[in-house]
């Protein structure tokens, strides 16, 4: 299979181009494209000889890692759909996603089999363990012959299952095809100016949508080299990147924040890096600009979501002025600004944003009602609020049901996050609305500290520089904020 409509088509040909090329760097571990492509056949007839058929769903429950990359591709080329899980859920977080999803086979590691044994002990469908890298596996494995698995597929058909971050709920299950990742791998690979010569970073979770389609398969698409971690520990990551020479860190916020405020030994040379982007949640300027004073780079923000792919990302040539902004839409991409009318907004007028993109889902799975309000006329409705300035750069400022009305006044608790962060006492803030009995909202805002603080003096320094409306009437303190995997603040978690 060398057509490039499907990933293992993909595979093949990027495989066939750079065979001798180094494709994964796991610890110690370097292989060649033709070996990861030997790797992945090989697993491929053994999944097969498990029972896997076309449209089965498996499930993979690995860290990052070469024996995610394969045991992906290795689902795929079967022509079965995969379920990528975070290794860090408990038990009922994944007892609920494989049900969701119909998982008939897991996929995991021998550290993670106990818990998944325990796991498949609760569920009330059947479902099958395979062990990737346990002995008598491996030695199986490398037993079977690579070859042409024979089966063909439509691109259109779902590659893969993944669910919405549930920062507001419980998640939602998305499918997304061979086509729609296709597409947005050669849109990056176009608005990156990616090559082969590129060296990426894989440290942000292969589980979710940033990790493993903006480092994971770009880099395999490119036919470029990733240089994987399976957490991230600052050192480490500035050790890989210093003497890898990696050219393309794309990860969350945290990542960059920890590396700028990081007191290294001796500051880490990453003259290497031609692109740092930031993606799941919005990176804060200051941190940006401390990234910047330590190692003489901006990170650029990207903008996404599980439902569109990735929709833009700043490139601006001018970036200290822009620090803020999403960019302008990735290559195939287009976005409309619209008005609670549903009218187009003009330049600096505040909007929802839609988004048209042959990387998007078409819709939630069996969910009618859900659709109709997100899905129109081919756009999708995000349901985050911006504006887009003269020169066509997107801004988000954040999402429309985390509005707070405050007696008819509608309040962006970023603003009110943003003051609040900017107190020398305060690490990081989140801000919601508490309903109140009289049918409209509170501001509360829940902090953590890096030094003991009383509300009194966080209500003080808020006063002069926002509306007195947008002070927080509540506060709490909390040792840490709720957070997806990705970095998203759970909200629902803050009341």
């Amino acid at each position: 299979m060398d057509d490039m409509n499907t990933l293992p088509g993909m595979l093949a040909t990027v495989a066939k181009q750079n065979a001798g090329r180094t494709a994964i760097v796991d610890g110690g571990a370097a292989i060649s494209y033709a070996v990861l492509e030997r790797r992945v056949a090989a697993l491929t007839a053994a999944l097969c000889r498990a029972g896997v058929r076309q449209g089965d769903r498996v499930a993979l429950l690995l860290p990052n890692g070469l024996n995610f990359i394969v045991g992906y591709m290795a689902i795929v080329s079967a022509g079965a759909i995969v379920v990528p899980l975070d290794d860090r859920y408990q038990q009922r977080e994944l007892v609920h996603f494989l049900d969701e999803s119909g998982v008939s086979l897991l996929i995991t590691s021998q550290d993670l089999a106990p818990l998944c044994d325990q796991v498949l002990s609760m569920r009330g469908s059947s479902c099958k363990l395979f062990r990737i890298d346990a002995r008598e596996e491996a030695s199986e494995i490398a037993l079977i012959p690579p070859g042409n698995i024979g089966i063909q597929i439509n691109p259109d058909t779902p590659v893969m299952y993944q669910f919405s971050s549930g920062s507001t709920g419980r998640p939602k299950r998305i499918a997304r095809t061979h086509a729609n990742l296709l597409f947005e791998l050669d849109s990056l690979i176009h608005t990156l100016n990616i090559t082969n010569e590129d060296r990426f970073l894989g440290v942000t979770p292969f589980s979710h949508v940033n990790g493993l389609v903006r480092s994971m398969m770009a880099s395999i698409r490119a036919g470029a080299t990733l240089f994987t971690l399976a957490r991230f520990e600052r050192q480490i990551v500035a050790d890989v990147i210093e003497k890898n020479t990696v050219s393309i860190f794309i990860g969350v916020p945290f990542m960059f924040a920890m590396l700028a405020k990081a007191n290294f030994r001796r500051r880490p040379d990453f003259s290497s890096l031609r692109l740092c982007a930031s993606a799941s949640a919005p990176m804060p300027k200051t941190i940006n600009r401390e990234f910047f004073q330590k190692f003489g780079m901006y990170v650029r923000q990207l903008y996404g979501s599980t439902e569109t792919g990735t929709i833009s990302v700043n490139l601006s040539s001018d970036i200290e002025a822009s620090l803020e902004s999403v960019g302008t839409p990735i290559a195939g991409v287009e976005v409309e600004v619209l008005t609670e009318n549903r009218g187009v907004a003009n330049a600096g007028q505040m909007g929802e944003f839609a988004v048209k993109s042959p990387a998007a889902i078409e819709g939630y799975n069996g969910l009618a009602g859900l659709n109709r309000e997100s899905f129109r006329n081919g756009y999708f409705l995000t349901g985050d609020l911006g504006w887009r300035n003269s020169d066509g750069l997107l801004y988000l400022v954040g999402r429309k049901k985390f509005l707070i009305n405050k007696g008819g006044y509608k309040i962006q608790p970023g603003e009110v996050e943003e003051v609040l962060e900017s107190h020398p006492k305060v690490e990081e803030a989140a801000v919601i609305g508490v309903p109140t009995p009289f049918g409209d909202e509170k501001v509360k805002a829940v902090i953590v500290l890096n030094v003991p603080c009383t509300e009194e003096e966080i209500v003080e320094y808020c006063r002069g520089k926002i509306a007195d409306f947008k002070i927080p009437s509540v506060v709490e303190f909390r040792e840490a904020l709720p957070k997806t995997p990705t970095g998203k603040i759970r909200r629902d978690h803050l009341m």
